[in-house]
């Protein structure tokens, strides 16, 4: 229920009938009962949307969210079903994804599928992993870090080494970014030689596939 404004009623009336201090009064009155009624809120009403406001990290009704998005996470999962291969050596590569398989609130860059743009400000996890694949002999070392509006996050990268021909690895690893609304998200790689590559694996007789690379990201802190 809203504050009611403090109506000054007539004083005492005397003991001689006085119309005029009896209208006074009947005015304050219905002063009285039309603020109850223009800004009274059911107590069930209040109390659910005090639960909203927590859930949600707003407060009142215009800041609030869509009453889709109320007590939602942003979360999402890409993946890519085609091997990547770097052009050129030790030199900064974004990872393309070509499957958004869970979108609520990051999204894929309508112009550039190395991006993931981030709708809602929070905290976020994020887990990373790759099959990495060797075509050659020799020692070769690959090179994977995030990278937020194009600025390499510090103490990020994860190094792995193939070291026989025709090896296979499988390379993963989690971490949690606070992250702003409108910022966007790279996963880069890099490789010292270029036969060395990320492979989506095709489905058997047994097994589906194997995606090159796959990126989950769940939100664990609502924006405030």
């Amino acid at each position: 229920m809203s504050k009611i404004l403090n109506v000054r009623l007539p004083n005492a009336a005397p003991s001689d009938y006085s119309p005029q201090q009896f209208d006074q009064l009947v005015r304050s009155l219905e002063q009285i009962v039309f603020q109850l009624n223009s800004t009274y809120t059911p107590q069930v009403e209040s109390d659910q949307r005090q639960i909203e406001d927590w859930m949600t990290g707003t407060v009142g009704p215009d800041l609030r969210s869509t009453l889709e998005d109320r007590n939602s996470f942003a979360n999402g999962l890409f993946y890519s079903e085609v091997n990547q291969t770097c052009t050129t050596i030790n030199t900064a590569t974004p990872i393309d994804w070509d499957v958004e398989a869970i979108t609520k609130h990051i999204a894929l860059d309508p112009t550039d599928s190395t991006k993931l743009a981030f709708q809602k400000s929070g905290r976020f996890l994020l887990a990373f992993s790759a099959e990495l694949r060797s075509t050659s002999s020799s020692a070769k070392a690959m090179y994977f870090w995030p990278r937020i509006n194009g600025t390499d996050v510090p103490g990020s990268t994860m190094v792995n080494v193939l070291d026989s021909n025709n090896m296979r690895k499988t390379v993963s690893r989690s971490a949690i970014f606070d992250v702003n609304k409108g910022d966007y998200l790279q996963a880069m790689w890099a490789v010292d030689t270029l036969t060395a590559y990320l492979e989506a694996v095709p489905a058997t007789a047994f097994c589906p596939t194997a995606p090159s690379v796959v990126l989950s990201i769940l939100g664990v802190q609502h924006e405030q």
